[in-house]
Parts: C-alpha cells; structure tokens; sequence
C-alpha cells in the first residue's frame, strides 16, 4: 500500500491469487472512431489455423480486417477501478483505486495481409455440377460460410460474387457452379440477349434482366442470376445495370479454359480456345479475350502453342486476385476457437 501526499492518491493492490483475468486491447484511431460513432457497426471475431496448425485471430469490421497480435509489455500496468478505503482493512474512509488486474501483455491490430476470400469458400462449398446436382450433400448457408472466413464481410461477398456462388431454394445450401454450368448458363444469356435484341454491351434495365434471367431453361434462375452478377457493375438489385466488358471477358475466359481442360486439367491449343473464347463474347468485345487478363491462371507449354490451367491451385487463384490462401488445415468452426491463441497459463497461487 503506498501512501501519497495530500495530492495524490492511495492505490490498493489485490492480492494476486484473486485478481481478474483482462486482455488489453489497443485500438487504431479509425477503429476507435467506427466503434464510438452513433451507427457503429457488429464487430466481430474469426480465427482459421494456418499450415503449421496455429490458431491465428482476427478481428473484423464491415469493411476492414485486422490481425490480433499478442505483445508481451516490460512495463509494469494495472487494471483499476475506484473503491472506497472502508472496504479495505487498516486504512482511512478516502477514496483509492483498486488494482484489480495486472496484464503481463496487450493484444495490438495490423492491417491483415490477406485479401481474397476465394481460397477459403472453394475449400468449404461443394460444386454445382448440374440442374439440382451438387457434388456434395454438405449443407453450408451463406451466413455460415462467411462467418466462419477469417476475413471481413466486404471480402467475404466479393469472392462470393466472382465464384458466382448462390444458395439454393432451402437457402442452407451454398454451391460454386462448375466451369462448365458456367459456361452453358452463360452462352444461354448470349443467345437470349440476340434473339431478344438486347444489347449486353450497353445498360441493362429491370425488363432486360428479367427477360434474360426468365428464359426457359434447365437450370435454377439463381444460378444465371449469379453468373451475371459475377460481370456487373454495379449489383443486379439496381435499377439499371451494365457488364463490365473486362470482368465479363474474364469470368467467360476463365471458365471456358477449365472446361475444356476437363477434369485432368490438361493442356490444350492455345489458339481454338482463343477463338472460342472470342466467340462467346459481345461482338464489341471480342477484342478483349486477350490472355492477359487470366495472369496467374495459366501457363503456356511447347512454345506458347498449348495453354494449361493452373486455376486449380488456390495459390494461383489467390495470386490472380491479389491476396494470400487458405491452410490446408482450414475448417468450418474455426471461430469459436479465436480465443485459444492467447490463452493465458495459470498462475500457482
């Protein structure tokens, strides 16, 4: 027990056998900002292992994600809270504070370095193969995937939306379309659009969409929906929409190359898939299937005149949209198991 000048102040000290358990956690300006603003958003806590087993923790706002790491401290701090000395023995009735807690470490935020969510949904959705059929009886809903992504919901969704993913009619069942329902859905709204006279290349309508999303068909409306959103800028719930010519060239390119690589991912004439790919395209935009835009995703072989798909790799598929990959070890659940990182030893009291 110390004992100040008239100025200061008396600090009791519980004994440490009966001490609290605290976390320190030190906030970044802008997250402290987002967390007391009058609309603060859910802040929530994931976790995934990574390839050596361990538990890493993030913690994740809307838009942002940040890496929980544990610094030890060689200063000595303490968790207080005001008492009156009347509850402590042999001193006076003065107001003190009370040492409750003595943190022998702090938890700080760093930007994650991970970006793309595409590694972590492959690995967890089966593949729609066909009209009803997956590949897989596993039942994941949307919100039970993304909540168990240790990235944030804006990246959750963006890698959502470039796989095409969609849930089925029950919504517990998230599914990723194959290259090949991709490409056939997509050839679909080509000839649709054609024979309708819509033009894919210029700004889309509610009465567009409908028709090209309403077309007799062997497949779900959820999945052409999907496809289409993969491309669109912005989302298909406005009121008016347009195909980014890039993205859509890119999405038709990507698929296209895996599905004619059949399940054996092997090598196939870099010149017919070029012209394939060009054929499935908007006459104005033909001149965009340029391999360029599938970086990371291919591989030329025997003097650039076959091209092998190396989309399976969630290396690739991660490098190609500018982020790190899921642990092998990677498994939905993973959140509820954030706090085991920073478990702290007992202490012998």
């Amino acid at each position: 027990m110390a004992t100040p000048d008239d100025a200061g102040f008396d600090l009791a000290i519980v004994a440490e056998e009966n001490q609290q358990h605290f976390r320190l956690l030190e906030l970044p300006p802008d997250l402290l900002n987002l967390i007391t603003s009058a609309n603060a958003p859910v802040i929530k806590l994931k976790s995934s292992q990574n390839d050596s087993g361990m538990n890493s923790a993030v913690l994740c706002t809307p838009d942002k994600t940040y890496e929980i790491r544990q610094v030890s401290t060689s200063n000595t701090v303490f968790v207080t809270e005001s008492t009156s000395q009347s509850k402590i023995p042999d001193v006076s009735s003065q107001p003190v504070l009370k040492a409750i807690a003595q943190p022998q470490s702090t938890l700080e935020l760093l930007p994650c370095s991970a970006t793309s969510a595409i590694p972590y949904i492959v690995a967890a959705l089966p593949s729609y193969t066909s009209t009803q059929h997956q590949s897989s009886s596993t039942a994941v809903s949307k919100d039970d995937l993304f909540a168990n992504i240790p990235l944030n919901d804006g990246q959750c969704e963006a890698g959502w939306i470039e796989l095409a993913c969609f849930e089925s009619g029950d919504g517990q069942h998230a599914v990723i379309p194959t290259a090949s329902v991709k490409t056939t859905v997509w050839k679909a709204v080509l000839d649709a659009a054609t024979a309708t006279g819509i033009d894919l290349t210029g700004e889309l309508n509610r009465d567009d969409l409908s028709r090209l999303l309403n077309m007799e068909s062997d497949w779900p409306e959820a999945v052409s929906t999907a496809v289409l959103r993969s491309m669109s800028t912005p989302d298909l719930t406005s009121n008016t929409t347009t195909l980014d010519p890039e993205l859509c060239a890119k999405r038709v390119g990507l698929a296209l190359l895996k599905d004619l690589s059949g399940p054996t991912s092997g090598s196939i004439s870099t010149a017919p898939f070029k012209t394939k790919w060009a054929d499935l395209l908007p006459e104005k935009w033909r001149t965009h299937a340029a391999l360029n835009l599938l970086n990371g995703c291919y591989r030329l072989e025997n003097g650039g005149k076959d091209i092998l798909i190396v989309e399976d790799s969630l290396d690739a598929v991660a490098a190609a949209n500018g982020g790190s990959t899921a642990g092998s070890g990677s498994t939905l659940g993973a959140k509820r198991k954030w706090h085991e990182k920073f478990r702290a030893s007992k202490k012998a009291a």
